[in-house]
């Protein structure tokens, strides 16, 4: 363990580290049972390609220039630098949110020339752009727990990589379930066909931001289904949210979101649900007027950070912060209320929430909510930290290395 680590990490994180490493000296090795599953699910083979860690931190960096990657600094022995991963894109089937068939694609990030130490499913943080998907870009950051030795599945979700053509729907948890479940059948038999050794059937998920959201929801899905292929063993979820209706109150009760989502939100709910808003009794200002240009996708975070100011009251109607609200914004706020996971449910999985308390993208409370709902019938921790919501990411993700590299 690098010696820097035990100044920032969650005190939680440092004994169950400790912990981890006697399950390694005195546990015994077992054979991962492997299971075959139907073929159907793979569509294609898209193009696989080798790269390095260098390549992988110098994309993060460009990425997220805001992030203090001074910290990754204490951990680095726990890559292997001279490790390279491949990375295989595939399509595959699924659905959308109406539940029509829709092909969609993803990524496997596989070490090269080394054993795997297991499998972790890794739905991606909120890309705003559609030109972000794995299956475009290949070298994504969620990819980067290859580089200590695991298979990672990352899927596109819908909007991204070959259904760009598609809206994106934002955090529609159910759908997201299924789309992430879809893509790791697909990542399984295209292991079963191409691979020397299958995928195991048990797997580790773990996600951030609107990451945690669909690792959530492909959990849920998962134990929701009377008969599996996958079992995760455990989840690590980070500074999501659960509860789409209450995390949109606190927001608009805030007046200030640090994360330029919610008209991108706002825009595929209109689409998905047929709302046919009338977008002069929704949106106000530059954003009423650039609306159709500024939301077509095709621009990153930093992008839209630029066009879209963080305090809401520069584009969003004032009846967006009335009590009254008007018929538009009531039409939104119905479809926010059929998207939550926060009641809960029994899970054999065992379960790691993390949240910054001081996070300004997604409320503190998003986690907390769950977590409540969880901790009476379930095996869930749950990890609180600062840093805001980027810095807190780094910690919440290099925790989870340590911990998986460890056990």
């Amino acid at each position: 363990m690098a010696p820097l680590f035990s100044q920032w990490l969650p005190g939680f994180f440092r004994k169950l580290i400790c912990y981890a490493l006697l399950l390694v000296c005195f546990s015994c090795n077992k054979t991962d049972q492997v299971i075959t599953v139907k073929e159907g699910h793979l569509v294609s083979v898209l193009r696989t390609q080798e790269f390095g860690i260098q390549e992988m931190i110098g994309l993060t960096l460009q990425d997220f220039p805001e992030l203090d990657f001074s910290m990754l600094e204490s951990v680095t022995d726990l890559f292997n630098l001279e490790l390279k991963v491949s990375v295989t894109a595939i399509s595959y089937n699924t659905t959308d949110p109406g539940g029509n068939p829709v092909i969609a694609s993803g990524i496997i990030v596989q070490p090269v020339g080394i054993p795997s130490r297991g499998v972790i499913h890794v739905p991606p943080t909120t890309p705003l752009s559609c030109l972000e998907g794995g299956s475009d870009l290949l070298i994504i950051t969620e990819g980067v727990f290859a580089f200590i030795g695991f298979t990672v599945i990352i899927p596109d979700l819908i909007g991204s990589g070959v259904s760009k053509h598609l809206p994106q729907p934002f955090l529609f948890m159910d759908h997201s379930g299924q789309v992430c479940y879809d893509m790791h059948l697909a990542a399984m038999e295209y292991c079963n066909r191409y691979s020397p050794k299958p995928l195991p059937a048990e797997i580790d998920v773990f996600g951030y931001s609107g990451g945690a959201t669909c690792a959530v929801a492909l959990l849920r899905h998962i134990d929701r289904l009377p008969h599996s292929p996958i079992r995760v063993k455990r989840l690590f979820a980070g500074g999501g949210l659960y509860n789409m209706h209450q995390t949109y109150s606190e927001l608009k009760d805030r007046g200030y979101a640090e994360y330029p989502l919610i008209p991108l939100l706002i825009a595929s709910m209109d689409y998905w649900y047929n709302l046919n808003l009338d977008y002069s009794r929704v949106f106000t200002g530059n954003l009423l007027i650039n609306r159709e240009t500024w939301l077509d996708r095709t621009r990153n975070a930093e992008q839209m950070r630029a066009l879209i100011d963080p305090q809401l009251h520069t584009y969003m109607h004032p009846d967006f912060f009335t009590a009254g609200k008007n018929a538009e914004i009531q039409k939104i706020e119905n479809v926010l209320s059929l998207h939550s996971m926060a009641e809960g449910w029994h899970t054999k999985t065992r379960l790691y929430l993390g949240h910054a308390t001081d996070d300004l993208s997604v409320p503190f409370s998003a986690t907390q909510e769950l977590y409540n709902n969880l901790k009476t019938k379930n095996n869930v921790t749950l990890i609180t930290g600062n840093g805001g919501h980027y810095n807190y990411g780094i910690e919440f993700f290099i925790a989870a290395c340590l911990y998986l590299t460890a056990n």
